[in-house]
């Protein structure tokens, strides 16, 4: 996931913002409470496992924010399609082991497990300081969040966010999940934000303009009264977890078009309340928004000279 760029006073917002406090919460009656539940320390990776170059530089980069949409060559996509197979296989078998009462920590440690078993870094640890294998956001935690000790808890839905490094590339995928029994109107917010994902892969093609992509994620979520966070995007991917195109989720005008060889993710966050008001806590990571309930999946996606091709596409989504 990428932070879109922000000029000063939005970060002021972002990170200072104001957060209404609602007397009487309609989604949330337990809010989330900063710092109330430990963070463990990052688990260990085995020596032999490659790790991506900001584990190694005494500079490192985490990302190209500027230029043109990259281009990668034959065996790149194919490093590219493996390492999405693993981020794609890993959200699968953490989305089926979420039930109640076990924490995201827990959670953290069966996506770390699965990652190392196939070889692979958990590429969260240690990006920008994260100190996790995954991002775990529960409620109105909308993303980037640390899984810690909380226990997940009847109604609960929750973002499970993947990121792997393999062979020198990444593969990113994030999928939704919900503790029974389910909040019917978060049920359906779910389920229009997967739709507007999906629909938005479908235009995807040689010579379609990236800037079309917000537009099929707006429309679709309006007019089901949803709205679409207007901070968070999209990103190209390959040696490094963030590069060009930028993917915007709303209406816009970012430029290009897009050729083979472009693989990006498509990430959008809808939300169910017409607010773009954000608080993020003081680990830096942790964006909330309060009392508006949020979902989010993301798919990595290829263009091909004929279409698209959905790197991350799991064996239980028949839309694709």
């Amino acid at each position: 996931m990428l932070l879109k760029k922000l000029n000063q006073y939005n970060f002021f917002k972002l990170k200072y913002g104001y957060q209404s406090r609602q007397k009487n919460p309609k989604y949330f009656h337990n809010p989330l409470v900063e710092g109330q539940y430990s963070v463990t320390p990052a688990r260990k990776v085995p020596s032999n496992i490659i790790r991506p170059s900001y584990m190694i530089d005494k500079k490192p980069i985490f990302g190209i924010y500027e230029g043109p949409a990259v281009t990668h060559g034959k065996n790149m996509i194919e490093k590219l399609r493996k390492a999405a197979s693993i981020a794609a296989k890993t959200a699968q078998v953490a989305q089926r082991s979420v039930k109640k009462g076990m924490t995201t920590d827990e959670l953290d440690k069966i996506v770390h497990d699965y990652i190392i078993s196939q070889n692979a870094y958990p590429s969260p640890i240690g990006f920008m300081g994260f100190p996790k294998s995954v991002c775990t956001s529960v409620n109105e935690v909308c993303c980037h969040g640390i899984p810690n000790l909380r226990p997940l808890q009847e109604g609960d839905s929750l973002n499970i966010d993947v990121t792997i490094f393999y062979d020198g590339v990444h593969g990113d995928t994030s999928v939704m999940a919900q503790v029974p029994k389910m909040n019917q109107e978060i049920s359906k917010l779910i389920e229009t934000t997967q739709k507007a994902l999906y629909e938005a892969i479908k235009i995807c093609k040689p010579g379609q303009k990236f800037n079309q992509i917000g537009k099929v994620i707006q429309e679709i979520a309006n007019n089901d009264g949803y709205y679409v966070s207007e901070v968070f995007t999209g990103h190209g991917i390959g040696e490094l977890m963030h590069m060009p195109p930028t993917i915007f989720h709303t209406l816009n005008h970012y430029p290009g078009v897009m050729v083979p060889g472009n693989v990006f993710t498509i990430e959008p966050i809808l939300l169910m309340k017409d607010e773009q008001d954000y608080k993020i806590w003081n680990d830096n990571f942790t964006v909330i928004s309060t009392d508006n309930p949020s979902a989010q999946w993301e798919h990595m996606i290829l263009i091909t000279e004929n279409g698209y091709e959905v790197l991350t596409k799991r064996d239980d989504e028949l839309e694709l």
